[in-house]
């Protein structure tokens, strides 16, 4: 059995015949007709993913996809679903030295497919009319992470606790400092200028 965590939501499971046999105790035909069978069966899997590559479900919500091999072998890819109606927690946004450091703000997500969600995630929630958020909203590659710089912040923008509140779910607070934000900049190329929230909910679903 090998585990791939291709993200904080996304786990490939590749198991042989005779592993998934084991699993349902041998009896493969009933574990494939059997919901409560193959239920137990995976959250075996689940254990172990958890205890090998540290991916966690916990009480979230997940979607089995499944695919056999040619050689008798099965992929499973589970993900973890992302509620459409969760309640947003009161913001704590973070403090800073002083209001021109207000102007800038820079997070950091692990791979792409978190910011996806992230951007998706404001979408479902109609957390919009971002271009009066700020300025510029940049995407940029920098030391394996994805940092994401938002310049020229307008403090009265009307979902700004919402907006606050959503990011931390999927990304993790970098700085707010505009010394920082320029050494980002200086020392990697964006990968998407300007709009990077709009263009990837209008291109990444």
């Amino acid at each position: 059995m090998k585990f791939e965590k291709i993200s904080e939501f996304k786990l490939k499971v590749t198991i042989s015949n005779q592993e998934l046999l084991n699993n349902s105790d041998g009896d493969l035909d009933d574990f494939m007709s059997n919901p409560s069978k193959a239920r137990q069966s995976f959250l075996k899997i689940l254990d172990k993913a958890e205890n090998e590559v540290g991916f966690h479900v916990n009480d979230s919500k997940i979607r089995i996809d499944a695919k056999s091999l040619y050689n008798g072998d099965f992929i499973f890819t589970i993900t973890k679903l992302i509620p459409k109606k969760t309640k947003l927690l009161k913001a704590k946004p973070q403090k800073v030295a002083n209001s021109k450091d207000n102007n800038y703000l820079a997070y950091s997500f692990n791979n792409l497919e978190t910011f996806f969600n992230f951007c998706n995630f404001l979408k479902r929630h109609k957390i919009n009319k971002l271009r009066d958020f700020c300025k510029e909203i940049e995407l940029y590659k920098y030391k394996d992470k994805y940092i994401l710089i938002c310049s020229l912040i307008n403090s009265q923008y009307e979902y700004l606790g919402k907006l606050y509140s959503c990011i931390t779910e999927f990304g993790t607070f970098y700085s707010s400092q505009e010394h920082i934000i320029s050494m980002i900049k200086e020392h990697s190329s964006p990968l998407i200028k300007h709009n990077a929230i709009y263009i990837c909910q209008r291109n990444f679903k």
